[in-house]
Formats: structure tokens, sequence, C-alpha cells
């Protein structure tokens, strides 16, 4: 199963990389002066190429019975495939520490741990904010969390060229565990 989704984010990631393009928009105007002036500028294309950083993370719905708190490195690559639209890969590494020293009376718990490779795709209406979301699937790392399909819905703050402030949230679901469920506050470094 785990083969189908890398084939798959590949094939997705290839093709997205076939038809990357810079997008601009031209305005013509006229004056009586000047009788024809013709201005492009380029859309807003928000933070893409490669991007780095990190995020606390805050466990809610059945993962807050077991953590507390969380924390995740993440780095995407982003590029323009449409005016206003990036699409590219993500990845990285979460956690969340364990309150409890049991699960189930049987194993000792330990921190779940887990490392996404996802599809992620971001609109961009202004230079100011991004919506986006990524999917993919989760590799578990720890032996209690076995991974599984791994979706983050965000919205980003662009405060320059470079950083981004960042609100999402992360979800990953499988049959062996509890739903992975945490929001995320965190920032992004545009390393272009």
């Amino acid at each position: 199963m785990k083969k189908n989704y890398f084939a798959l984010l590949f094939i997705a990631f290839a093709s997205i990389a076939a038809f990357a393009q810079t997008t601009v928009v031209r305005t013509t105007t006229t004056t009586t002066t000047n009788p024809q002036t013709t201005t492009y500028r380029a859309l807003p294309t928000g933070h893409s190429g490669l991007n780095v950083g990190a995020s606390f993370m805050l466990p809610v719905y059945e993962l807050n019975d077991y953590a507390s708190a969380g924390f995740s490195a993440d780095v995407n690559y982003l590029m323009p495939v449409a005016p206003l639209l990036n699409m590219g890969i993500a990845s990285g590494y979460g956690v969340v520490y364990n309150d409890t020293d049991y699960i189930f009376d049987y194993y000792e718990k330990e921190d779940a741990q887990f490392i996404p490779v996802a599809l992620a795709t971001r609109y961009v209406p202004t230079n100011q904010i991004e919506f986006g979301a990524d999917f993919g699937y989760a590799i578990g790392v720890s032996d209690q969390f076995n991974g599984g399909f791994y979706y983050r819905p965000m919205i980003g703050f662009n405060l320059n060229e470079k950083i981004q402030l960042n609100l999402s949230y992360t979800g990953v679901s499988n049959n062996s565990w509890i739903t992975w469920s945490t929001l995320n506050f965190g920032f992004m470094f545009n390393l272009n």
C-alpha cells in the first residue's frame, strides 16, 4: 500500500514540474501624450521554491488524552503551476510527547513520531496570505504509531518575501491507533 502512495506522489510531482511556468498580467494604457504603454507584472506566487520551518503542535480530540504538546519540522518545495496556484512536495518530522507511562496497561508508551510524504498545494490570492493543504502518507517512526493517511489544511500569513507565519491542522488516520489530531502554530522561511 505504501508503494502505491509513493508512486502516486511521484507521478503528481512529475506532472506538476512538466507544466510549471511564471504567470504575468499584461496591462495596456492609452493616453494622449503616450499612445500605448504596456506594463507586465507577475501575479502573487507566495513562497514558491524551497521552504523550511517549524511548528508547535497542540494535540486535540483523542490524542489530547495521551499527550499535551508536540513539535514538527517542515520542509516543502513549491512551484507555480497556474495563476495564483503553487504545487509541490512536502515532508518533515512530527512528534508528540506522551504524558502517561502506560497505554491500556500493556505497553509502555513512547512518544508518537512520524515522517510525512505529501503533495502540497497553495492558493495565493494576495502577497500577504496563502491557503493550502498537504495530502499524502505519514510513515510511523515509533513502535506505537504505524502511520496512515496524512492531511494538513493550512492558512499562511506572509510577513515578507522570506518569512511566513502559519496556522494549520494535522490529521493522520489509520486503523490501528487513535487518530492523530493537532492544531499547529508555526513559521516558514523561504530559502530562495
